[in-house]
């Protein structure tokens, strides 16, 4: 039996404070001067990177390999709304995933020094990459400064 509360360990790891739910796709395609990639080719970069990261919590013995390189290869913007929310479904549907696996996970399981690394650095690299789209969007008054932020989360 599962003597640590996994779920309750992890609560929150995994929250985007809104992001997606509040930028408008037509900022998704936008290069801020300084930044390297479009919050659309973020949000690609971290589904591939998410479904990596998925297959290999749930096929933990087996070797499967990220290649950093090629999780890039995307569009730069999307192509209308509906590709944006296609995408958006998408990694909320990945964040399901993940919360699910960690709602499951067993202290006596072998490898799950293995698994709680994996699902740790998901979500140090969900937090950069997010770090990256909220000062992409605040640039573009698109998302609410730090001062705004308790009653933004709050509505």
């Amino acid at each position: 039996m599962n003597g640590l509360n996994f779920k309750y360990i992890f609560k929150n790891a995994f929250d985007t404070f809104k992001v997606f739910e509040t930028i408008p796709f037509e900022i998704g395609g936008i290069l801020i001067e300084g930044h390297s990639k479009t919050i659309w080719e973020t949000l690609n970069h971290l589904i591939t990177h998410r479904e990596f990261q998925i297959q290999k919590l749930t096929n933990i013995n087996k070797k499967i390999d990220f290649n950093e390189s090629e999780s890039w290869v995307a569009a730069s913007k999307p192509k209308n709304h509906n590709q944006w929310k296609i995408k958006i479904s998408e990694f909320n549907a990945q964040t399901e995933q993940l919360e699910n696996i960690i709602e499951h996970l067993d202290s006596s399981d072998f490898k799950l020094e293995e698994k709680l690394k994996l699902i740790q650095d998901s979500s140090t690299h969900l937090s950069f990459h997010l770090g990256e789209i909220i000062v992409i969007a605040r640039q573009k008054n698109k998302y609410p400064q730090p001062t705004e932020m308790n009653a933004f989360l709050k509505e």
